[in-house]
Parts: C-alpha cells; structure tokens; sequence
C-alpha cells in the first residue's frame, strides 16, 4: 500500500449504501463479531438505514472510488467505527473517531462513547489514545469522553 494513500473524509450520503455493503462485507467474521457482538452479515436495508441520518450521523472514509471506514454518531452520544482490513493501523479509524468528536461538539452533546469487546485492542487503543475514560469488565469495555456541553 502506497503511503501516499489519498483520503477524503466527508458526510454520508444516500447513494453510498452499496459502497459501505461492501465494506461489511470485506470484514472477517471476527471484525464483524467485535462490531456487532454477534457474528452479523450487514443486510441492505441495514446499509441503507447507515446512510439515512435521523437519529445518527454517519462520516465516511473513501479512497479511490471505495469507501474503506465508516463511522457512525447516535444521538445519545454512542458511535460506531468499522475500517477495511487492507485500511487499518494507518490512522483512519482514529482520523474517522476525531471526526465524529467534533460533530458531536457542534451537537452539543454532553459526551461521546463506546461500547466494545474487550478483545478490540484498536477500538479500545483509539479511545486511549484520544483521551477516553476506559472502563473494562469481563464481557465488556465502556469509553467515555466528557464533552463541554452548555
């Protein structure tokens, strides 16, 4: 992979449903069992739901034509993160995390979070390394990062 590796961050948008399938469908069974907690093929009503908006606010991360991370903010803070395998440990999924942080503050949400497994040492890594109040039990890991919210 070329270091020069181009990378546009941008909001979601309807018509990308089927390049974000493709990035569910580019995840191990593994990568998809720590995003779901189960092991879950992504259905295209569920892609097309990544991209709606309502209740959440999703940020791609696309490089070539081909959208390699998603992220996705709930409205109560929580967010999820997914990055291609061929796409990981180069900063994007954290590039993607600081994204969402910032929508958040626009939001004006009091703070954003994560739930994880506790075998996600990247999910469980990015939170550290962004200043996220990790909590670990047996079965699961909480991040939490305390926004000024007025």
């Amino acid at each position: 992979m070329s270091l020069e590796l181009q990378v546009n961050y941008r909001k979601a948008e309807e018509k990308d449903w089927e390049k974000i399938l493709e990035l569910y469908n580019s995840l191990s069974s593994e990568d998809l069992y720590l995003r779901f907690f189960s092991y879950h093929r992504l259905t295209l009503e569920e892609a097309k739901k990544i991209v709606s908006g309502g209740d959440h606010y999703t940020i791609v991360a696309e490089s070539e034509g081909k959208i390699i991370g998603e992220g996705t903010l709930y409205n109560d803070g929580e967010f999820a993160l997914v990055v291609h395998p061929n796409y990981r440990r180069i900063g994007i999924g954290t590039k993607i995390v600081k994204k969402l942080i910032e929508k958040a503050k626009e939001e004006k949400l009091c703070g954003v979070k994560f739930y994880t497994l506790p075998d996600n040492y990247p999910m469980i890594r990015i939170g550290k390394k962004l200043g996220f109040t990790i909590s670990e039990d047996v079965d699961e890991v909480f991040g939490y990062l305390k926004l000024n919210c007025s």
